[in-house]
């Protein structure tokens, strides 16, 4: 079902921001701030040399992500080696319950960039066992496919499901490479075209999130 107009100028609750980028060898992102911005490197190609003000200096790639919960304010910097491959990725900001808590970076290695034909989550709320902690009511689940999924399901939550690359089909309207779509209170039935690479995002309306952060907010 698609929901009604929000309120909302960007963003859905708690989902800022979403920046595709491909970033070609010897690209070189200086230093720059982040302030209140739960920020996810979701890397699906090539590998990206992070460092920040917190002394972390690592590589991001599709099997290892990184989160920063910049919280109070954090400084990082990104390049892509000369002698490197095409970066192809999201940046993902997403809003904190809360504003200026102290600020971390995460980093987790995955046993493999893909899961095939499920629901894997990526990163979750602190309270919650996943290999990414968010700073909000929010989680993030990912998943290659092949053949026909369902679509996350739970009460009172709000979906957004992002096409990173292929076509599906749900319910007779095609998804292709960068599109989206939100739904909520029903389970959809997810019908690949080939082989597709999914983002999803499960939201609280209802839970508090900060529209202070210096890229997710509004």
């Amino acid at each position: 079902m698609a929901l009604k107009n929000h309120s909302e100028k960007r963003g859905l609750a708690q989902l800022g921001r979403i920046d595709r980028g491909h970033l070609k060898p010897g690209v070189f992102v200086g230093m720059h701030p982040h302030k209140n911005d739960e920020i996810l490197s979701y890397v699906r190609s090539g590998n990206l040399v992070h460092e920040d003000s917190e002394g972390d200096s690592k590589i991001v790639s599709n099997t290892r992500l990184m989160m920063m919960n910049a919280g109070s304010g954090i400084y990082h910097q990104e390049s892509i080696p000369e002698d490197g491959d095409d970066v192809h990725m999201l940046q993902i900001f997403l809003r904190p319950a809360e504003d200026d808590v102290t600020p971390s970076v995460q980093f987790h290695d995955f046993e493999a960039a893909y899961n095939v034909n499920s629901w894997r989550q990526v990163a979750g709320s602190f309270d919650t066992d996943v290999p990414l902690k968010i700073n909000a009511d929010a989680a993030v689940f990912d998943a290659r496919i092949d053949k026909i999924i369902q679509g996350q399901h739970a009460e009172d939550k709000t979906y957004y499901l992002y096409v990173f690359d292929g076509t599906i089909d749900i319910d007779g309207q095609m998804l292709l490479k960068g599109d989206s779509l939100v739904y909520e209170n029903e389970s959809i039935r997810i019908v690949p075209a080939g082989i597709a690479d999914l983002v999803l995002f499960e939201l609280d309306k209802n839970k508090p999130y900060s529209r202070n952060g210096m890229y997710s907010g509004v």
